[in-house]
């Protein structure tokens, strides 16, 4: 969620030809004034120090940038900006101080901090500005006899009070409005995303309907060749328990595709529906796999919240769980654990699993269709995932996959 909100962001080959631009501004300002007007050897070293140390900042960032991301953080700008916001005091303060007629360029650095950073990083921004210029208020150089301008203390206290105004005024308008634009940004790019994921899932409604139509004649195949290994006495009293988990599982086929091949709109979902509480629906699911997977253990924790916490037990929830559940099986070593429980406004499901875990590439695809790790990826279409995705997502859930010794999926949900 936290790239999400950074809808505002900057180039760093952008941001460096800004200041390079900036210190270029700096020395025609110097070179002008100097010449015009009679600045001591001091403060003339002293102003071409301080501006080429903006100058050289450009050097040690490209250098720094170049091996980097090409787009700036948040924390390098908040560093960028209160190296300006010194840089340039320190300037105006051997140059005139409140009296030198660019001080309001201090501003600049402000607004690119309401624009871009965080309220946290905003405010600091602004308490650092509002200390330099009090700093310059007491404790700068007088412009030359030729240039001086007289003004009385009422008058200088005044372009003081003006520069913190307008500091705090600009601050909360441009953040205001930047505001509003990165949420108009996330809406816009959650409407896109669930848009992408709508057009996703009807492209897995045209497979279904394709595996209905093609996967029939040779289920009904293979059953033909099960139900003569079931007549045949020799190969039935040699192998008759996996002769009818064969036929069990193609009972089961049969049905999926009878259900997939069903008008959804002539289904009654609500007629599905049951409540049920957390503790029990994980002794639901741990005896329901438990039973069907010999060689993978299945155990549940919970606490004593959960058995107070009542869940609609919908099949959009079962077909999700079924889908986590069968995909920890087939990488777990021994043991799969399904963890209920509460936390503050939240109820969660967590499957974890003692396998090699999830491999960082897959982390960062989640939920994207026709994408999967497995080695048979001719076979697999990494559908399974995507589809738990959506559907706890539609049941207003959310879904995370991490690893913790193995393989760890969580579903939460708000109370």
């Amino acid at each position: 969620m936290e790239n999400k909100n950074k809808l505002l962001f900057v180039n760093s080959s952008d941001f460096l030809l800004i200041r390079i631009i900036a210190f270029a501004g700096q020395a025609i300002t110097l070179i002008v004034s100097q010449y015009f007007f009679e600045f001591s050897l001091k403060v003339t070293y002293l102003s071409w120090l301080v501006a080429f140390c903006l100058l050289l900042s450009v050097g040690i960032s490209y250098y720094l940038l170049k091996k980097g991301d090409k787009v700036l953080s948040e924390k390098q700008i908040f560093i960028f900006l209160c190296f300006d916001i010194l840089q340039i005091s320190l300037l105006i303060a051997l140059n005139g101080g409140y009296t030198n007629p660019f001080i309001f360029i201090i501003l600049a650095p402000i607004a690119i901090a309401a624009s871009y950073l965080t309220i946290e990083k905003i405010m600091a921004i602004l308490s650092l500005s509002l200390v330099c210029f009090a700093l310059i208020f007491n404790f700068y150089l007088d412009l030359p006899l030729e240039v001086r301008p007289e003004i009385n203390i009422n008058y200088s206290l005044g372009i003081m009070i003006s520069l913190f105004i307008s500091s705090i005024f600009l601050v909360f308008y441009l953040y205001y409005f930047s505001l509003n634009y990165k949420s108009t940004q996330n809406a816009y790019e959650l409407s896109r995303e669930q848009l992408q994921n709508e057009r996703e899932l009807l492209k897995v409604g045209g497979l279904a309907a394709a595996a209905v139509h093609e996967l029939g004649t040779p289920l009904n195949t293979i059953n033909l060749i099960v139900g003569d290994f079931d007549q045949d006495e020799q190969l039935n009293k040699k192998y008759n328990e996996d002769i009818q988990t064969l036929k069990l599982e193609l009972d089961r086929c049969k049905a999926i595709l009878k259900d997939l091949s069903t008008n959804p709109e002539s289904k009654e979902l609500t007629q599905e529906i049951s409540n049920m509480s957390l503790d029990a629906y994980a002794q639901s699911l741990c005896a329901q796999f438990d039973n069907n997977y010999k060689n993978i253990k299945l155990d549940y924790r919970s606490d004593e919240e959960s058995k107070n916490i009542n869940i609609k037990i919908t099949p959009e929830l079962n077909i999700a769980m079924n889908n986590i559940i069968k995909n920890s099986i087939s990488f777990a070593n021994h043991e799969i654990l399904i963890i209920v429980g509460s936390k503050g406004p939240e109820y969660s499901i967590t499957i974890r699993d003692d396998g090699p875990g999830f491999d960082k590439k897959f982390i960062a695809n989640f939920g994207k269709p026709f994408y999967s790790t497995r080695p048979e990826t001719g076979v697999n279409m990494g559908l399974g995932l995507f589809i738990t995705k959506q559907m706890i997502e539609n049941l207003n859930g959310e879904i995370l996959v991490q690893n913790n010794n193995g393989a760890e999926v969580t579903l939460t949900w708000q109370k």
